[in-house]
């Protein structure tokens, strides 16, 4: 479970590091962050990549929703990872891992 936690947490920490290099990277290329996401979306599979990815926040959020006893608690992770994306998904798996893990490993889920 810990090493599952400790790739996750790297992963998190890679995609924050190739945000934070493209903020940087983009004041010097191709003009502001709505410009480059104004031609992403042009084309065909920019546009099918942004709604794979804004699709999975939905799944995510999901089983974010189903998970936490809060629904306040639930709304405050699910709702940045539209914003943040999956830095923030990365999050809430390192942390709520070892509890989601032992949720899914009950004997009482319905088997019909």
């Amino acid at each position: 479970m810990n090493i599952l936690r400790a790739v996750i947490g790297i992963l998190g920490l890679a995609l924050l590091g190739l945000v934070i290099w493209a903020a940087v990277a983009m004041q010097d290329l191709h003009g502001s962050f709505m410009d480059q996401v104004g031609v992403v979306a042009t084309l065909p599979w920019g546009i099918a990549a942004l709604s794979d990815l804004y699709v999975g926040f939905v799944f995510f959020s999901v089983i974010v929703f189903l998970t936490e006893r809060s629904w306040v608690v639930a709304a405050l992770w699910a709702v940045p990872i539209f914003i943040v994306g999956n830095i923030w998904s990365a999050v809430w798996l390192v942390i709520r891992l070892p509890h989601l893990a032992k949720q899914l490993s009950k004997p009482d889920w319905p088997t019909s």
